[in-house]
């Protein structure tokens, strides 16, 4: 009996263990886990038959545990000083990098190693309490839940095979009546509460542990659209070779997505590049797999030649990447080559055509003091057009029929509104950097969410060898906008972006629909056109009596007037509280729905600072307030939240000052459904 306690203590080590499979995968912790348990048994199996051997428990364990680690681990074996790195710093490496992370040894082996040790520190205690030596596996448990938390059926049967091994150790309990009942009274505790949290858990794992920025990740960053240029003035300097398996248009650096009004900057957040990124959760339509190696020539930038969304890179060195962006940077020495793998969206030529676009994707949409002229001209440009992927395609015509491509060696530089302003309604004379960056100015006012990317065009035609070249001159930066379904869509407003070779994936669907594009005029009515509903014909055969008929209306009434009055309201609570967990942000988008539900417009492009000037009172405040807290939360590079407390308590004074006091405005505020459907 006591060898059934040893196996359901090992057995719950083990199943605490797996809780980290979500962070590396199922094989990379289970063989190593699964090693040490059997080690930490055959030390167990050997006390057993020679008591005198009880001494020596720990180090033949943990001598065991080590050995086998070696021999399980891939790569191990070679790299012995990588289990030590794991147990001091592999927590903390693992946080830093993409899930799931490499099964590296300096990275998975802190996993088995608490695994090992609740196995002996688990049968050490066995000996005095049972209960009590049940304790590891559950902190180990609760470690795992800190990384990750299991949730919905994984953690039913978690639940349930940790019920089991405790069980196991139970059982060995004194065969009195009342021992036994307990036992039953304990795993049927066990059993609900399992079901129970598979059952009320949310089905998405939410991480708990802040997840930090990589130790040796640069904190100061060269930006390449102030090089645009210069590397013009050289356009035959060889930068970089690619190799690819299939079509490619472009090869982004760095997508910046924060204007000031002086320059155009990124924040992304970098991770350590695990085995493979998962496919972004906008891009609903089908993808297919692509890869390239690309070959490092004369190449100065921290950036590394990428794609939008990267899913591998297999290099030795290691790499950081933000999972947004898709963009790469050397973690220590630049590599020389590498291969990387990307997932490019096949999406309907038809369906890309009448595509609205993603607004939850939109960032950085604070665009300082806008000179009055660009935004005059960007609605003269929209005219009636309704944000989508037809307006986006309707500026980015004007950019191309009305402006000009700078070539020779007078080429203007700069990015800010003096240049924009000066581009836009002076000179039309300007580089890609110039186009690029009005476009997503422009695009912003109308509510289209852009962003500013730069990066390099492939060139039209190989080397005899399959291998593309890119020089200086190929050089670029292009807007993307973000469409519903597919994420980032690149555009082309100097017109020299997309390849004569057809390109491939999202280039050559934008280009389609670019060529069938209507006028502004018809686009405009199409917007216009108010949908009609389809006939409907009386059903003949069916001669309900009129009570009935005035019953079901009657009833159809009542429902629809109680879901109102019930589920408006409750829609906005649940609303609010998914709200206050992302903090700033989340309280200024409450706080455009709470203005909306007041009758006060609210456009796209509104700032909270515009907000405050067009209010007055404890209004006026509460959104001056809000727009100090959105600064902190957006500008200053912290992962912290500090001011959320205060952006919410601005919220709740904006409520107060909008009801004024009066029950009968709270009541037709909370039963206003515009905030839901804008």
């Amino acid at each position: 009996m006591r060898r059934l306690s040893v196996v359901g203590v090992l057995a719950a080590a083990v199943v605490a263990g797996c809780l980290f499979a979500p962070v590396f995968g199922t094989t990379a912790v289970l063989w190593p886990m699964l090693a040490v348990a059997v080690v930490v048994y055959l030390v167990e199996e050997a006390i057993l038959r020679r008591p005198g051997l009880a001494r020596w428990r720990v180090p033949f364990t943990l001598i065991g545990g080590l050995i086998a680690l070696l021999a399980v681990i891939p790569g191990a074996a070679q790299r012995p000083v990588s289990v030590w790195e794991a147990v001091t710093s592999g927590w903390r490496r693992t946080l830093e990098s993409t899930w799931p992370a490499s099964p590296a040894p300096d990275l998975v082996a802190f996993v088995p190693v608490l695994v090992l040790l609740a196995c002996l520190v688990g049968v050490r205690v066995l000996q005095r309490s049972r209960v009590l030596a049940l304790l590891p596996a559950v902190l180990v448990a609760g470690l795992s839940q800190a990384y990750v938390t299991v949730a919905g059926v994984d953690a039913l049967v978690v639940g349930l095979a940790l019920a089991g091994c405790f069980a196991l150790v139970l059982l060995e309990w004194p065969g009195d009546r009342g021992a036994w009942v307990r036992l039953v009274a304990a795993l049927v505790a066990m059993v609900v509460g399992a079901t129970t949290l598979g059952l009320t858990l949310p089905t998405s794992a939410g991480v708990h542990l802040a997840r930090p920025a990589p130790s040796d990740s640069p904190t100061v960053l060269s930006n390449p659209l102030t090089e645009i240029a210069a590397r013009l003035r050289s356009p035959d300097t060889v930068v970089f070779t690619a190799r690819a398996d299939g079509p490619v248009d472009r090869w982004p650096v760095i997508a910046l997505d924060t204007f000031d009004g002086v320059t155009w900057t990124a924040a992304p957040r970098f991770q350590r590049l695990g085995r493979e990124l998962p496919l972004d959760s906008h891009v609903t339509v089908q993808v297919r797999r692509q890869s390239a190696d690309v070959a490092l020539a004369d190449w100065s930038l921290p950036w590394l030649p990428s794609q939008t969304r990267t899913l591998s890179v297999v290099d030795e060195q290691p790499l950081l990447v933000d999972p947004a962006s898709g963009a790469l940077l050397a973690a220590q020495s630049r590599p020389s080559q590498y291969r990387i793998n990307w997932a490019e969206p096949a999406v309907d030529v038809g369906d890309l055509a009448s595509a609205g676009v993603a607004s939850d994707l939109s960032t950085g949409a604070d665009l300082g003091e806008v000179p009055v002229g660009i935004d005059e001209l960007a609605r003269e440009i929209a005219g009636d057009v309704r944000p989508s992927f037809q307006l986006a395609l309707v500026l980015e015509k004007y950019l191309r029929t009305n402006y000009k491509l700078a070539t020779g060696d007078d080429l203007p530089t700069g990015h800010g509104y003096p240049q924009l302003n000066h581009f836009l309604l002076r000179s039309k004379r300007g580089t890609s950097e110039q186009f690029a960056a009005s476009y997503v100015v422009m695009a912003r006012l109308l509510g289209l969410p852009a962003r500013l990317v730069v990066g390099f065009k492939q060139p039209d035609t190989p080397s005899r060898d399959g291998t593309y070249v890119v020089r200086n001159r190929d050089v670029l930066a292009w807007p993307e906008v973000a469409v519903a379904g597919v994420g980032w869509v690149p555009l082309d407003p100097t017109g020299t972006a997309v390849s004569k070779t057809g390109g491939g994936g999202l280039a050559s669907a934008a280009e389609a629909v670019r060529k069938q594009l209507p006028s502004t005029k018809e686009i405009e009515r199409e917007h216009q056109a108010e949908p009609t509903l389809p006939a409907v014909e009386s059903s003949a055969g069916h001669d309900w009596p009129g009570w009935v008929a005035l019953l079901v209306a009657g009833a159809a009434v009542g429902g629809a007037l109680l879901l109102w009055v019930v589920g408006v309201p409750l829609v906005k609570v649940v609303r609010r509280r998914r709200r206050r967990r992302r903090g700033t942000v989340g309280a200024w988008a409450e706080a455009r729905d709470l203005l909306r539900d007041h009758g006060m417009r609210v456009t796209p492009a509104a700032t909270a600072r515009d907000l405050a000037r067009e209010s007055d009172g404890p209004v006026s405040q509460a959104m001056t307030l809000l727009a100090g807290c959105l600064d902190r939360a957006l500008w200053s590079g912290q992962d912290a939240d500090p001011d959320r407390e205060f952006a919410w308590s601005a919220v709740r004074k904006a409520r107060r000052g909008l009801a004024e006091g009066r029950l009968t405005q709270r009541i037709r505020t909370a039963l206003n459904p515009r905030s839901l459907f804008t």
